[in-house]
């Protein structure tokens, strides 16, 4: 019994682990990345949102930041225009940033 609850729960994990993988975008052998660009993708979502929280206008806003192959893509909401453009060119000053998509709204 411990045995079929077991492989129905692997199965299950490798079945969400499939969709997760079509719904971000990775499947297709044209759009997967290689460990070391997941990992320069990461630092520099990181470099970003380090710069974001250094600015004073900025830091007491959440925006979520994310890269794919060096292009960054920022949500949230902020206050003025001033600061959705502020943003923006903080990610852009970023090395190796491609370029930058901004969904940031104001509010």
């Amino acid at each position: 019994m411990m045995r079929v609850l077991t492989v129905a729960l692997l199965l299950a994990c490798g079945s969400l682990a499939g969709c997760a993988t079509a719904i971000i975008g990775s499947s297709g052998p044209d759009s997967s990345r290689s460990s070391a660009q997941m990992a320069a993708d990461t630092a520099m979502s990181a470099d970003v949102k380090a710069k974001l929280l250094a600015d004073a206008t900025l830091k007491p806003f959440t925006i979520n930041v994310q890269t794919y192959l060096a292009q960054v893509t920022m949500a949230g909401e902020v206050h003025t225009a001033q600061q959705r453009d502020l943003a923006g060119q903080l990610a852009r000053s970023v090395k190796g940033v491609k370029s930058v998509r901004n969904d940031l709204t104001v509010k």
